[in-house]
């Protein structure tokens, strides 16, 4: 006998629905920020860069110009996109504690985003986007197991995804600097340049490098994070199979398995949007064959086959 839950249904009602519009608007604002950060300390030292090999006169001026977009990185878009990642965090938060039937933890996440600004965002992403991609958001197996058991797959599904994308989005990073800098030695090497005119030239390199360092070893320690946490679900999760979990120990455990991954989500970088457009329909199958695999695991567990 197959016991069910509500998870499917309560995720698409409108209430919910509203959460993850909210959510997705302020993550794809956040992006902007990503967007903006990547265009000034990628785009304009590559072009720059390329530029000044062509037209010495203009590497002081560029080398200037990348000196200031360092600073104004610095001081205002990592701090407002850092934000608008915490509170998209916020929002998914109160989309989980709903669908997951989990207590909100005051203490961890603080309080909840206010009504009219979930409202606001949800409006906004409304005139803009349709809910195709928003129903459905968990699988639907999560629904024809026990709730205790739906929540951990769910769980276990955020870092899984989260996780692939990450690593996708590390060696794109990596590729990008060799590109660059492989270029622009190729380029020093073939123009014959003095010590001078080289550290001129690579000097506007300087926001690619610190970008691209820090939000390499943001994906690589968020990573490790994630499949750490990961092994845990999958462990916490033969044990609930296995009937070897009470039903308050696996909603504490759940709780602080859901801590974690708010926490995660609120300190952990994005990934480029066109990684996650290009990766999405790979990655949701790998989680519509990992939540049927979970399944059948429970529907043959000892268990489910004596309330049979």
């Amino acid at each position: 006998m197959t016991i069910s839950n509500a998870i499917p249904q309560r995720q698409n009602e409108e209430g919910q629905l509203r959460l993850m519009r909210a959510r997705q608007w302020t993550f794809k604002v956040a992006t902007r920020f990503l967007t903006a950060q990547m265009l000034l300390t990628v785009a304009v030292p590559i072009v720059g860069s390329i530029w000044t090999l062509f037209v010495p006169a203009l590497r002081p001026h560029l080398a200037a110009l990348t000196l200031a977009i360092l600073v104004l990185d610095t001081l205002y878009l990592d701090r407002r996109y850092k934000s608008l990642v915490k509170r998209a965090a916020k929002i998914s938060e109160q989309f989980d504690c709903t669908v997951l039937e989990l207590p909100w933890n005051n203490f961890v996440a603080g309080e909840k985003v206010e009504a009219e600004d979930t409202g606001a965002a949800a409006r906004a992403w409304a005139k803009h986007e349709n809910d195709d991609e928003l129903v459905n958001w968990y699988p639907v197996a999560a629904g024809q197991m026990p709730i205790s058991l739906g929540r951990i797959l769910c769980q276990r599904t955020n870092l899984r995804y989260d996780s692939s994308l990450r690593q996708a989005f590390g060696s794109v990073i990596l590729a990008l600097v060799t590109l660059v800098l492989g270029g622009l030695v190729v380029a020093g090497l073939a123009e014959d340049l003095s010590l001078t005119a080289w550290v001129l030239t690579l000097a506007p390199a300087t926001p690619l490098l610190s970008w691209a360092g820090r939000e390499y070893y943001r994906q690589r320690d968020t990573i490790e994070q994630l499949d750490e946490l990961k092994a845990k679900a999958t462990s916490f999760g033969n044990e609930a199979l296995a009937g070897t979990c009470s039903e308050a120990d696996s909603l504490a455990r759940s709780r602080a398995f859901q801590d974690a991954i708010y926490l995660r989500r609120a300190t952990s970088p994005l990934v480029v949007p066109f990684l996650y457009r290009f990766k999405r329909q790979a990655l949701e199958g790998e989680m519509e064959d990992a939540a049927a695999d979970f399944l059948k695991y429970y529907e043959n567990s000892p268990d489910n086959q004596a309330q049979a």
